[in-house]
Order: C-alpha cells, then sequence, then structure tokens
C-alpha cells in the first residue's frame, strides 16, 4: 500500500535526524492523531491526506517537545530532501521526451483534482484555460485547514513548498512554460493562485 511505503520512509528520514526513541514516539502520535480526525476523511483522497498531514503533524509535535530549534529543517529532510532526485527523476524524463509540457501539466493538473484532492474538502476554480495559459484558484484546502486547526500553521510554508519539487524543474527557456503562485493560503492571502503560462522558448 501507497500510503505505508510513504510512512515508513518518512518516518526512516526522520529516525536520522533525531534517533530510533523520538521517531518511534512521533509514529506513536502519528497514529493517535489520524484515530482522533477519522471523521474527516468523508472521501477517498482524504483519507490519503490525513494520513500525510497527520504524519507531518506528529513529527512537528515531537520535534516541538524536544525544542529543536532546526525542526524545519529536519522536517524537509524527512519529507521532501531523501526523496527529491528521485521524484524529479521522472519529471525530467516527462520534459525531456513530451513535445507540449504545458499541455502536459495541465492534463495533469486537472486529472489531480479530482484524484488527488477531491471535491469535499478541496475547491478548484479554473479561472484561465486557454492555450497559452492556465490559471487555478484554490480557496479552500485541506491541508491549510487541518494544520490551522491542530495550532501548527508554521508547518505550511513548507508544506507547500513540496510543489517545487516539481515547479523548480520547468525552465521558460528550456521547457516553454513558467510556473509560479503569486498568492498562497500559507501566505495569507485568500486563495491560493497556481499560475501557468507558455513561453516562446527561443524569445
Amino acid at each position: 500500500m501507497i500510503s505505508k511505503l510513504i510512512e515508513n520512509g518518512f518516518f526512516k528520514g526522520l529516525q536520522q535526524k533525531v534517533g530510533k526513541e523520538k521517531a518511534n514516539e512521533a509514529r506513536w502520535l502519528f497514529r493517535t492523531i489520524l484515530a482522533d480526525n477519522k471523521s474527516l476523511a468523508t472521501d477517498k483522497p482524504t483519507e490519503f491526506n490525513l494520513i500525510f498531514s497527520s504524519m507531518v503533524l506528529a513529527a512537528y509535535r515531537v520535534l516541538k517537545k524536544y525544542e529543536y530549534t532546526n525542526w524545519e529543517e529536519i522536517l524537509r529532510y524527512s519529507l521532501i530532501d531523501r526523496t527529491k532526485k528521485k521524484q524529479q527523476f521522472f519529471m525530467k524524463i516527462y520534459l525531456l521526451l513530451d513535445r507540449n509540457p504545458f499541455k502536459r501539466i495541465v492534463k495533469i493538473s486537472k486529472v489531480k483534482q479530482l484524484k488527488h484532492y477531491g471535491n469535499q474538502n478541496f475547491t478548484h476554480e479554473i479561472v484561465k484555460d486557454t492555450e497559452k495559459s492556465y490559471h487555478l484558484h484554490i480557496k479552500k484546502c485541506f491541508f491549510f485547514d487541518f494544520f490551522r486547526s491542530h495550532n501548527a500553521l508554521e508547518v505550511m510554508p513548507m508544506f507547500c513548498s513540496m510543489d517545487d519539487i516539481w515547479g523548480d524543474l520547468l525552465l521558460p527557456h528550456k521547457h516553454g512554460v513558467s510556473f509560479t503562485r503569486p498568492q498562497l493560503l500559507s501566505k495569507g492571502d485568500s486563495h491560493c493562485f497556481f499560475k501557468f503560462e507558455q513561453t516562446n522558448i527561443n524569445g
């Protein structure tokens, strides 16, 4: 099961940074948080997203408990840096082989909206969808609501940076796609704004 693989990998990374005892404490807390919040999983995508966010919240709380001043660095390693190169490898293959990366990315975004996030705990408003522009607004985000309700909103900027794993690979001069997020809920904005533009590679 993919969620179990992600769980094992995350806590393995955490153990590398804080030791087995504290990693096991975080894992025990994760299961408690997950059980306490099971009512939030109102659809299939949210079942996975609840597991993911509960895992991060548990690690965050343990790191705060033991006063790790570098808690963000540790979480970033466990959540992002440990597997970043592997995740980027497949994205690089897509970008290398695809003749129209912009079209591909738009298609992936539309599929992920329902498959990975659902429409019960996220809102996805496509405000522009042309051959050269794709603008998406997210006014309701399960992750933001979850961490806010658990007094852990300071986790969100790092959580949002997971999009940079693939976003950083999009080079306008090379792939003909620019990706920006001029607004984010985690920065206090009213919504997240995902902005994709097709660019002139030769321009």
